[in-house]
């Protein structure tokens, strides 16, 4: 079975003496963990690991396939973000494409970029995040779009792309600011303020990492200070106050931090304050400790780093064909990370050397690079400073129309090819945001009372289903239709009756598999689909949905209803039908039967027919 391989071997029962026994959690219960342990993963990644364990061990007891492929997603970035060696993604790729989950199968592609981009493999990345945007464009705003904006940032910035980096970065910042929690929004600005400062725009990166900062200090988000702070250090470094610079990270040298690339960062910094504050026997031992983080995360972008700070301690020991190797390495690297100061930095240095060692040729080609280097990033400072304030106004525009657009459309159903046009206006403004025209998309799909697929994207989905399904492997419908619903909301008033089908929604979800389908088919009928399910098997299951639906007592004040029924009509694929319209037309027929037989009952196509 499909989800034994989303599990762990012998895993707890419950995490600590505080934690929810794991045989209490139900299938609703696992999926909050999950998104919780997804929150997590930004500001707090050892509640992350505690969350995903559970949801993992919970899964397995409950044989959730979903709940564990989400669980197994969450410790891949955990091993991610701690520098370990990738995983195989193929069998949750697999699950989720044949379960039609475009979430996930777009982080797995967030995931699998991620590290080709961190390994240096940009062409692989790009193909892995171009999958990744095209299921985003399919799919409402979520934390899961807020990891893809923000790997997406790093990448075109690895990639030196100095447009796209802030860009995602910003559109990263805006799903926080709606669905995320103050770390998400730590983590934007502290992205956006990282960019800047490699653009050579500090202008706009420190009020950025102060306003980070300042919401560290009100939040308590002591697992964010670490990178925030580091980031801070980078641009006081840049302008020219080392001192400052290494008080600001010296506190931080025994922090719990379990990314390696953070570690690695904040010890490069360290080293090289302390190198412009002649201290260079502590700053060796620094560099010896960002050397081994780098080394140990795989991170290629630090290794570099390193590289630089190590060759400008040999240069500061007069050991200058030590220097010239340390920064040849560094150069070396610059073809996978292509960091547009940290190219400076090499380039001036290699230029340096090569002029003391009385290589002039060599030196005047590599200050040629640097100049040109410094030009481009001069240029591109300010370009980066006119782009903040255009996205910045574009965002805020898109922010109003957007809210607009949402009244229009909550006050007006008619209004919906408006808003569609309006959502196609903002996209145009603003690439790749299109958070509204996802929303709306999924709005389509769902009936707005019980939040159910709706009939529609039922049959769509059926079309598809049968389509590909195997004469071997029966799929099975039933069609619903809740007895006396009439004389409901005629006696206790239509609220009420809306809560009736609202609870009966929520039942029916409960008791099936991940594989299955309801939807609401009209009025009060709702429509199940049941995959690798004989007729036998979906009538079994109805009884189970019927006895549990009489046992549920509905209460809305003053009013409270139990004993309810339901009659229901079962078809079966092949055997009763060929296609959609055959099969729900026998599924129909034999939902009237059980009417005529007195309700409370289900019936097979065929049976009474």
């Amino acid at each position: 079975m499909i989800q034994s391989k989303f599990c762990v071997k012998n895993a707890p029962q419950s995490v600590n003496e505080d934690a929810v026994p794991i045989s209490s959690l139900d299938k609703a219960d696992i999926d909050r963990l999950n998104q919780q342990a997804l929150s997590c993963l930004i500001g707090n990644r050892r509640q992350a690991r505690r969350l995903a364990q559970m949801a993992l061990a919970a899964a397995q007891r409950q044989q959730y396939a979903r709940g564990g492929a989400y669980a197994e997603l969450n410790h891949c970035w955990l091993s991610y973000y701690a520098g370990e060696t990738e995983p195989s993604c193929e069998r949750l790729r697999d699950y989720f494409k044949q379960t039609c989950d475009l979430e996930g199968g777009m982080e797995v592609a967030a995931l699998q970029g991620a590290y080709a981009s961190r390994r240096g493999d940009f062409a692989d990345a790009e193909q892995h995040f171009l999958q990744a945007r095209s299921q985003a464009a399919q799919i409402p705003d979520s934390l899961h779009k807020f990891m893809l904006y923000a790997r997406l940032g790093v990448d075109a910035l690895n990639r030196g792309d100095t447009q796209d980096g802030p860009r995602n970065f910003l559109l990263a910042l805006d799903i926080a600011e709606r669905f995320g929690s103050p770390a998400h929004r730590v983590n934007s600005l502290s992205n956006l303020a990282s960019s800047q400062h490699d653009l050579g725009n500090d202008e706009d990166a420190i009020p950025l990492l102060v306003e980070a900062l300042d919401i560290i200090g009100t939040q308590k988000l002591k697992y964010q200070q670490t990178i925030v702070s580091a980031n801070l250090a980078m641009c006081l470094l840049a302008t020219g106050k080392p001192a400052e610079a290494l008080a600001l990270v010296e506190p931080f040298y025994e922090w719990p931090e379990e990314d390696l690339a953070v570690r690695a960062f904040l010890f490069c910094i360290a080293a090289h304050a302390a190198i412009l504050l002649r201290q260079p026997e502590k700053a060796l031992q620094l560099l010896l400790r960002a050397e081994d983080y780098a080394r140990r995360g795989q991170d290629l972008e630090e290794q570099m780093h390193a590289w630089l700070v190590r060759g400008k301690l040999d240069l500061h020991a007069g050991q200058t064909a030590q220097a010239l190797a340390s920064l040849t390495q560094a150069h070396s690297l610059l073809s996978w990370t292509r960091n547009p100061f940290h190219q400076q930095q090499i380039l001036r240095g290699l230029a340096d050397i090569n002029a003391q060692l009385g290589e002039w040729q060599t030196a005047y080609g590599f200050l040629q690079q640097y100049q040109a280097a410094y030009e481009a990033s001069s240029k591109s400072a300010r370009a980066s400073r006119s782009l903040m304030r255009n996205l910045e106004k574009e965002m805020h525009s898109l922010k109003a129309e957007r809210d607009k657009a949402l009244e229009l459309q909550a006050a007006r159903e008619s209004e919906n090819v408006k808003l569609e046009h309006l959502n196609r206006e903002l996209a145009h403004q603003i690439l790749h945001v299109n958070s509204l025209q996802d929303s709306l998309k999924e709005q389509a799909m769902r009936d707005h009372l019980t939040g159910l697929y709706n009939r529609r994207h039922f049959e769509t989905c059926l079309n598809a289903i049968l389509h590909e399904a195997d004469a071997d492997a029966p799929v099975a419908i039933a069609i619903i239709d809740l007895d006396f619903f009439k004389r409901v909301n005629d006696t206790y008033g239509h609220n009420f009756g809306d809560e009736v089908l609202i609870q009966f929604a929520r039942l029916v979800e409960g008791q099936l598999r991940g594989s299955d389908m309801v939807c609401r088919y009209g009025g009060e009928e709702f429509c199940l689909l049941l995959r690798e399910a004989d007729s036998l098997i979906a009538a079994h299951k109805i009884d189970d949905i019927a006895a549990r639906y009489r046992q549920l007592l509905i209460q809305q004040a003053p009013h409270s209803l139990t004993g309810c029924t339901f009659s229901a009509g079962i078809a079966e694929y092949p055997r009763h039908g060929a296609g959609r319209h055959e099969l729900l037309m026998r599924a129909d027929s034999a939902l009237y039967a059980a009417k005529q037989a007195g309700r409370d009952r289900a019936c097979i196509a065929g049976a009474t027919e």
